[in-house]
């Protein structure tokens, strides 16, 4: 059972108001007194309420981490993201409450709010504009992480999305594709359209004409890259290279590929995007763009942290490079 101040109150025989002080080192307290509750405190093996102490604080000393994927379809991007964001909320002695379903009702997010369940919110999903507009009117300290967001007022931390894709598809261009299928994730808002942008002006600047049929729309669903490589392999003219929406999607791309009998990359190059463990396991190793996730986690905590303190300073936006590795699912060897 929990030892309470009652209880060190009964033990030495003065009121829970002088034991309360005494604990929190108020200057009205006597230095004996103040000693012989701490000696009390620590023979009893006290440890006060986080509950009680938050309560008194009006903190929670929690972040929310909204997300809008179902528990069972955690991806390892998510999982990475969650890894660096967990660390950096330790190291400010802050605990993390994951949401998985808040994210599409905003009476949910009104609820957790007016709850103060948490003290700030950090979003890895594009919200809405809804959803922002609740969690501003709410004065609820929040940032979004690895996209863009247009609306005013809002905070967010994101990879160069349009620089990494343009580097991407120009690198195959550079290995002589001329048809470059190219998978998108409209449900992920800014982040699809900013990537999409960067392989269409890479093709322009290359003096090549878009060509619709070479663009595949996705859902998130399992093997929704096996799907999609299929797709472009049916086409009468296939496309010679495949950027995939994301690593696990080119993972399933090299899949489909091979169960067709198909040798990469001298038959069909892959890439994909994020730069996730998973890429550098792949036979053969994917080409793909990496986000610097731990440093973007580890701002996005600082930035939501100085919310949590001032949420009525200027929003803070921060796009972070990112990086081109090239491997053997695009590079030929010479």
């Amino acid at each position: 059972m929990s030892v309470t101040i009652e209880d060190i109150s009964l033990r030495l025989g003065i009121s829970v108001s002088t034991v309360s002080k005494a604990l929190n080192a108020y200057p009205d307290v006597a230095k004996d007194t103040r000693e012989k509750v701490l000696a009390a405190a620590r023979e009893l093996d006290y440890h006060p309420s986080a509950v009680a102490r938050n309560l008194r604080r009006g903190r929670a000393d929690k972040i929310g981490l909204l997300i809008n994927n179902p528990i069972s379809f955690i991806s390892e991007y998510i999982s990475e993201v969650m890894a660096g964001v967990a660390l950096g909320a330790e190291t400010q002695g802050q605990n993390l409450v994951l949401y998985t379903a808040a994210v599409h009702h905003p009476q949910e997010l009104k609820r957790i709010c007016r709850a103060r369940e948490v003290d700030g919110l950090l979003l890895i999903y594009s919200p809405s504009p809804e959803a922002t507009a609740v969690l501003q009117r709410e004065k609820m300290p929040f940032v979004v992480f690895g996209r863009r967001v247009e609306q005013p007022g809002v905070c967010f931390v994101a990879p160069d999305n349009r620089a990494g894709a343009y580097d991407l598809t120009r690198h195959l261009l550079e290995q002589g594709h001329r048809r470059i299928g190219f998978t998108t994730r409209p449900e992920l808002g800014a982040v699809s359209e900013d990537r999409y942008q960067g392989y269409r002006q890479a093709l322009a600047d290359a003096g090549l004409a878009f060509e619709p049929e070479l663009v595949v729309q996705t859902k998130i669903e399992p093997l929704s890259g096996y799907k999609a490589m299929n797709g472009f392999l049916d086409l009468a003219s296939p496309p010679t290279a495949v950027f995939a929406f994301y690593d696990l999607m080119a993972v399933d791309a090299l899949n489909a590929a091979r169960d067709r009998g198909m040798r990469i990359p001298e038959d069909v190059a892959i890439a994909g995007f994020d730069g996730l463990r998973s890429s550098a396991i792949t036979q053969p190793r994917l080409t793909t763009v990496q986000q610097p996730l731990n440093p973007m986690g580890k701002r996005a905590m600082e930035i939501l942290l100085s919310r949590i303190a001032d949420n009525d300073q200027p929003p803070i936006t921060e796009i972070f490079p990112v990086h081109l590795l090239i491997r053997e699912s695009t590079e030929y060897q010479r």
